[in-house]
């Protein structure tokens, strides 16, 4: 876990509590750890994207990828982007449904 966290959320317990007032899923489904970090770090800044989330947790962005996919599935998390007025790809951002 990072620094951030452990600043932020100082025991599991208050941690899992936190998770649980934010979540719209049953705990028993929130198994994996990285889900659960990615959700709390997004309940506090949201919309967000996938590098922001890297910065924030220091998670891997192929980890923050996966764990943000499996949240989508589950419907907690909601992708969507924003029209660009100039070439390129869109960002892609991420918010809780």
């Amino acid at each position: 876990m990072t620094q951030y966290l452990q600043n932020s959320l100082s025991s599991k317990k208050e941690k899992d509590d936190f998770d649980l007032k934010h979540s719209s899923i049953p705990e028993n489904e929130l198994t994996n750890e990285t889900d659960r970090i990615v959700l709390s770090v997004l309940s506090e800044i949201q919309p967000t994207t996938r590098t922001e989330l890297c910065k924030k947790t220091g998670i891997p962005r192929t980890t923050i990828y996966d764990a943000l996919n499996r949240l989508i599935l589950k419907k907690v998390v909601i992708k969507f982007s924003t029209p660009r007025r100039t070439k390129g790809r869109p960002k892609v951002f991420y918010r809780i449904a």
